[in-house]
């Protein structure tokens, strides 16, 4: 009997291993959609994380664009690790003049501006890989 049960705890771990590996690729699955990390960052109209980067493109930095262009960054990190590599790709080129502003403004560089046409190629580039993940990007 005592070695009936060591082989069903031995069968009852096998089993439960089995069913913790679909699962976790399932959530995983599910973290990794990109369209919903699109529809994260283009819905919403004017509130919508892209049309508020465009929005401070060539934008002088004073404290109150600062905490914008904060608040914005910590949006991408979330949105780009939820995101599938090309994609998380795309959003990088998002988060990386706004890393751009957020050093600059730091180390007390005189006229910051957010960078419009690293901002506008990067929206591009990001437009282009969610309309090839099957997203349809709302019209501007």
């Amino acid at each position: 009997m005592v070695l009936l049960s060591a082989c069903s705890g031995t069968d009852d771990s096998s089993s439960t291993e089995t069913t913790s590996a679909p699962a976790a690729a399932t959530a995983e699955a599910v973290s990794k959609d990109p369209v919903a990390v699109c529809g994260t960052l283009f819905d919403g109209g004017e509130d919508s994380i892209v049309s508020q980067l465009t929005a401070l493109a060539g934008v002088a930095v004073d404290e109150t664009v600062l905490t914008q262009v904060s608040d914005l960054r910590q949006e991408l990190v979330g949105a780009i690790a939820k995101s599938p590599t090309d994609l998380a790709s795309a959003i990088e080129g998002l988060r990386s003049p706004l890393g751009a502003v957020v050093s600059a403004a730091g180390s007390g560089t005189p006229d910051v501006t957010v960078d419009a046409e690293a901002i506008t190629t990067a929206t591009a580039e990001l437009t282009t890989a969610c309309e090839d993940a099957g997203y349809t990007v709302p019209a501007a």
